[in-house]
């Protein structure tokens, strides 16, 4: 099984810490209880093998959920996690679950993305707090890894300068959930970001993760006005449009003279999408991301006209179909249509070793010492 190295901190010193990563093969014996649903499968294993030559040894996931359940008491994601992975989803369990979808994989690096919960709103119970601390925790054990802290509808530049503890925080997530008019997933992108979030983003050259709302989203004229408008207000703020923007194609096109608009594709399951956004953006501008522990999850996504809808494998279970199919990781599905969208453009080698960390390395300000 290949070995790859990532830095991290044992006894307060700064030294390597080896971990098994991707072979092509699970063990069982390394499983946790309760986590046999995340062994690949056959399906996964024979995609994967189909992937070897795409992947790069060098990753930079942009887009990953670290977190402890305790203060994401609302979180579907972290709820369902609890029986795989248990209360705390970290960097352990990150590199035992997800890191055999990258064959030959010698060097690797995350963005942490918060992970957003309802219960963030309420500043009394501490959870935002909580949150943040959790963050700082994981990149003081691991200084290869950078992050992004979540910000609230009424943070001030004030509260969210507050937020700035760690070096390799550079950036910033903010969700629709913490909207204070229901129903959230309608909302304007202002009333879940606030505008002290670019302020910030820009006095530093920071990121910010976002993932709109709306049953159209980025055809929104709403979400595509404010998108436009707030990026060339703020040019040094470099937004994430996460999920390849929940992608209409015509939509992506308007935005590809905007420099400082990213998108990442993670949680992508068909190559339409992803093909889009390389199109528009090109490979300096698209960035590989698992949207991690959702990648653990077996089904994928569809597209349906200009909307989208989850199968998951109690669904895809109750289908008849005369050829033999699996319900495979969302993560295996990911790869395997990035790698398709790659195909159809004819990118090269440097354009994929773009996507999948040169781009991100640029784009969080670091560099491989």
């Amino acid at each position: 099984m290949k070995q790859f190295a990532l830095t991290g901190t044992m006894s307060g010193l700064m030294s390597p810490t080896v971990f098994s990563g991707a072979g092509g093969q699970s063990e069982k014996a390394d499983v946790m209880p309760g986590m046999e649903d995340f062994i690949l499968s056959e399906s996964d294993l024979r995609v994967i093998q189909s992937l070897r030559d795409f992947i790069p040894p060098k990753i930079f996931d942009a887009h990953a959920h670290l977190f402890d359940a305790a203060y994401c008491p609302q979180s579907p994601v972290a709820n369902l996690t609890i029986k795989e992975l248990g209360t705390v989803t970290g960097m352990d369990e990150y590199v035992r679950c997800q890191t055999p979808l990258y064959p030959g994989l010698e060097r690797l690096r995350l963005n942490l993305v918060s992970n957003p919960d309802a219960s963030m709103s309420g500043r009394s119970n501490g959870n935002r707090q909580k949150c943040n601390d959790f963050l700082v925790s994981q990149l003081e054990k691991y200084p290869d890894l950078v992050g992004e802290a979540f910000v609230l509808p009424d943070d001030t530049p004030a509260d969210v300068k507050k937020l700035l503890v760690h070096p390799n925080i550079r950036g910033f997530k903010c969700y629709h959930s913490c909207a204070k008019t229901k129903p959230t997933w309608e909302r304007e992108i202002g009333e879940y970001l606030p505008e002290s979030a670019w302020k910030v983003a820009d006095e530093n050259g920071f990121c910010i993760t976002l993932h709109m709302v709306k049953d159209h989203a980025l055809s929104d004229p709403g979400n595509f006005e404010y998108i436009c408008r707030m990026s060339k207000k703020y040019p040094s703020a470099k937004l994430i449009l996460a999920h390849a923007a929940w992608t209409v194609l015509d939509s992506v096109a308007g935005l590809a003279g905007i420099p400082n608009i990213y998108f990442d594709v993670s949680a992508i399951c068909e190559p339409t999408p992803i093909f889009a956004v390389l199109k528009a953006a090109g490979t300096k501008r698209v960035l590989w991301g698992s949207d991690f522990p959702v990648s653990m999850m077996r089904g994928k996504c569809i597209s349906i006209a200009d909307s989208f809808l989850w199968l998951y494998r109690e669904q895809l279970q109750q289908m008849d179909s005369k050829t033999a199919f699996s319900a495979n990781l969302v993560g295996v599905e990911n790869l395997l249509a990035l790698k398709q969208a790659c195909q159809m453009l004819d990118i090269d080698r440097n354009g994929v070793e773009d996507i999948f960390y040169n781009s991100a390395m640029e784009l969080f300000q670091l560099n491989d010492k």
